[in-house]
């Protein structure tokens, strides 16, 4: 386990680092404020749960915090790259229009992200 370098207290600072590059990215790309205040609900959501669960099936707070900030960062990676597609949707929905991303653009943008976060799991875990 790679994880095991870090104490817990540093991996707490990660956590709260991951969760702040979430709420950059939040803000980069959709630049509302409305937006990056909701975000703010899912670190907390997301930590509250993690954790929950990392003791109700007996796992080290250190691993609850890994699993936590990769996830966090996966999705800030999904959001940064979905940004032109944010664009997109944006500027049709002020024109009055739709725009319906490519469903293979979704699909690919999903293995993507689920593939780093299993990649970088597996390295620290």
């Amino acid at each position: 386990m790679q994880a095991e370098s870090l104490t817990t207290g540093q991996w707490w600072i990660v956590a709260v680092a991951a969760s702040a590059v979430f709420l950059a990215a939040v803000h980069y790309c959709f630049r509302n404020r409305r937006a990056t205040v909701c975000s703010l609900i899912a670190p907390a959501i997301g930590a509250a749960t993690v954790l929950g669960f990392g003791r109700a099936r007996d796992h080290s707070e250190v691993e609850a915090l890994i699993i936590f900030s990769v996830s966090l960062l996966s999705l800030a990676l999904l959001i940064v790259a979905m940004r032109p597609d944010m664009e997109r949707i944006r500027a049709k929905a002020l024109a009055g229009e739709t725009y319906e991303i490519p469903k293979w653009k979704i699909n690919l943008y999903g293995v993507l992200v689920v593939a780093f976060a299993v990649v970088v799991v597996f390295l620290l875990l």
